[in-house]
C-alpha cells in the first residue's frame, strides 16, 4: 500500500511541475555542477527525493548540463529535472549552478570527442574542464608551447582510438563499477551508469580467474571493469 501511495505522490508532483504557470527561464544557459567534492558525484534520481532510486550519476566538475523543467520545493530542499549526456532525472538544485557560457561551448562541439575554442579558451581551462593534462591535449591535436589558440579552433579532447565502448548486460537501477586492480575485491574508485558511453580503453585486456578485465578511462575516472559489461561503440 505504501508503494501504491508513493507511486500517487510521484505522478500528483509531474503534474504539478508541468501544469505550474511559473515560467521556465532557464532554457538560456545550460548548468555546472557545483559543491561536490573532487573525486565524487552528484546522484540523479528517478523522482524529486533522496527516496526515489539512483539512475545515474553526474561527475563533480560536469558541465552541458540541460534543465527540462522548473525547480520544485519539497521538504526542505529543491529539486529540479534535468538532462545530462544521454540521462534524464532529477537532482539537487542546490548542487547546480548556470554556465551561460557553455552553452555556446555546447553549441559549436559536433561531438564529445572535441571541443571549439570559444573567447576566453586556454589550453588550461580547457584541459581542467574534460579533466586531462594540457600536455595530453597539445599530444592529440600536434600543438606546440606556448599553445596559441584562435577563436573557431576544434580540438580533441580524448585520446584518438578507433572504436569507444559503452555498458551493456547491466540493469536500468545498477552500474558497473570501476576498481583500483583487476579484482573483485579490490577498491571501487568510480562508477558507470547502465547506459554509460564513450568509455576509453587504456590497455590490454586481463584474465583474471574466470574474469577477463580490462584497464578504462571514463570521463576523468581511471581504472578496471570487467570486460563482459562492455561492447564496441564505433
Amino acid at each position: 500500500m505504501s508503494y501504491l501511495k508513493s507511486v500517487f505522490m510521484f505522478m500528483v508532483t509531474i503534474l504539478i511541475v508541468y501544469q505550474s504557470p511559473t515560467t521556465f527561464s532557464n532554457e538560456a544557459c545550460f548548468h555546472q555542477v557545483v559543491s561536490v567534492q573532487k573525486g565524487d558525484v552528484l546522484v540523479m534520481r528517478f523522482g524529486p527525493a533522496v527516496k526515489y532510486r539512483e539512475i545515474g550519476t553526474i561527475p563533480y566538475h560536469a558541465v552541458g548540463i540541460k534543465m527540462t523543467g522548473p525547480d520544485i520545493q519539497i521538504g526542505k530542499s529543491r529539486w529540479v529535472p534535468i538532462r545530462y549526456q544521454q540521462s534524464g532525472g532529477w537532482v539537487n538544485r542546490a548542487y547546480l549552478s548556470d554556465d551561460c557560457h557553455q552553452l555556446m561551448t555546447a553549441a559549436t562541439v559536433t561531438d564529445n570527442r572535441y571541443h571549439t575554442v570559444v573567447s576566453g579558451d586556454t589550453l588550461y581551462s580547457i584541459s581542467q574542464r574534460y579533466g586531462y593534462k594540457v600536455g595530453e591535449i597539445a599530444g592529440w591535436n600536434q600543438l606546440q608551447s606556448p599553445y596559441n589558440l584562435s577563436m573557431g579552433q576544434r580540438l580533441r579532447i580524448s585520446a584518438p582510438s578507433e572504436c569507444y565502448y559503452r555498458v551493456f548486460k547491466v540493469k536500468e537501477d545498477d552500474m558497473l563499477w570501476i576498481r583500483s586492480t583487476p579484482k573483485l575485491n579490490s577498491k571501487k574508485v568510480g562508477a558507470i551508469p547502465y547506459n554509460g558511453i564513450d568509455i576509453q580503453m587504456t590497455g590490454a585486456e586481463k584474465t583474471v580467474g574466470k574474469s577477463r578485465w580490462v584497464a578504462i578511462k571514463y570521463k576523468d575516472i581511471e581504472g578496471w571493469v570487467n570486460r563482459a559489461y562492455l561492447e564496441k561503440d564505433c
